[in-house]
């Protein structure tokens, strides 16, 4: 059988099937969340580096190539079969790419609450799906077909979103810090005027 497959893909169905959440299986592995999609977006890899992948999720090189041919043989359904639900999908990138959900229903216009709500829908309405996706940051056909091209390319965005992620923290911190100095620099220019008053009131009473 020929072995040319997309091997960062395969690793990814295998993952999702297994139920592994890749921030867990990054750890598992000993690397970071970035460098675990680095390797889902690799078409190839050493074989050293797939025997200690596959060590890691419990299986064999051989029954990661044949995988699919596994998934049948055992009754499991190929997840290309399956219907996706939509809520639970939009719960899925929020663990792998380990968004903040405050910042997320403010980049989707809603509250939290209404965010939630989402998390238990099967199915996106249009403008639903559409207004997910550009939170996201993914295109439509990568939200609804894991594993497709559409969705390896979301990997590329991912170290971005978490710079853009310490970037907001960063700049909530240094606003809070602004209105610290702000704060402090008003109880000093009081303190200032205090003192230059109880100087001019001593100054008048030696006179």
């Amino acid at each position: 059988m020929s072995r040319l497959i997309h091997m960062g893909q395969r690793l990814k169905q295998i993952l999702k099937q297994k139920k592994v959440k890749i921030v867990d299986f990054a750890d598992m592995a000993g690397f970071t969340n970035q460098i675990a999609h680095y390797h889902l977006r690799k078409s190839d890899m050493k074989r050293s580096t797939l025997e200690k992948f596959c060590e890691i999720i419990s299986i064999s090189p051989e029954e990661f190539y044949e995988w699919n041919s596994v998934s049948v043989i055992n009754g499991e359904k190929p997840p290309a079969s399956s219907i996706l639900h939509h809520g639970h999908r939009l719960m899925e990138l929020i663990s792998e790419r380990g968004l903040n959900k405050t910042r997320l229903a403010k980049r989707l216009g809603m509250s939290r609450r209404t965010m939630y709500n989402l998390f238990d829908k099967e199915l996106f309405g249009s403008e639903e799906l559409d207004k997910v996706s550009r939170a996201l940051e993914i295109s439509s056909t990568g939200f609804l077909h894991p594993g497709s091209l559409d969705d390896t390319r979301v990997a590329d965005n991912d170290e971005m979103l978490a710079l853009r992620e310490k970037y907001y923290k960063l700049l909530e911190e240094h606003n809070l810090l602004l209105k610290t100095h702000s704060s402090t620099k008003e109880a000093l220019e009081q303190l200032k005027k205090e003192n230059l008053q109880l100087r001019k009131q001593a100054r008048s009473k030696k006179g």
